[in-house]
């Protein structure tokens, strides 16, 4: 008896679904149109619309582990380093417009596997750790030099 009722409820919600009485999502509506799409899927095009993501997913990952390497130095003067910085946020001169800045490491590589998708994101939050890691230090110099004052 107990199985005939959560049978009952599965199929009930099954039906439910088919007949349309749920909202569905957009997720959802996007794969039935998928489905039922009678125009052939050029999945050549789709193929290397994924690899030449994966493609920019990769410079960028190297890009910045690059800017990693470079941070990580002891040596490298205040004034350098906040150059890279500024370079790597796009923050340049007033008159040179190279483009928007980047304001999301995932932008245009939203269909990469999801451990390369994580690897990223890990990657650029270092470089965040580090940048907000040096803004602390140059706060906490300038309170005890305030302090002396």
């Amino acid at each position: 008896l107990l199985s005939t009722v959560t049978g009952v409820h599965r199929y009930k919600w099954l039906k439910q679904n088919v007949q349309g009485l749920y909202p569905q999502s957009a997720l959802l509506n996007t794969i039935v149109e998928f489905a039922l799409k009678e125009e052939p899927v050029d999945v050549e095009k789709m193929r290397k619309c994924l690899l030449k993501q994966l493609e920019r997913a990769e410079v960028r990952l190297e890009g910045i582990d690059t800017i990693l390497k470079l941070a990580a130095k002891n040596f490298l003067l205040p004034s350098v380093q906040y150059a890279m910085f500024c370079g790597w946020q796009r923050l340049i001169p007033e008159g040179a417009n190279i483009g928007e800045p980047l304001t999301d490491c995932l932008k245009d590589v939203d269909l990469i596997p999801p451990f390369n998708r994580m690897l990223l994101e890990v990657t650029f939050g270092k470089l965040y750790a580090w940048a907000i890691q040096n803004v602390r230090n140059i706060l906490l110099d300038a309170n005890a030099k305030f302090k002396e004052l």
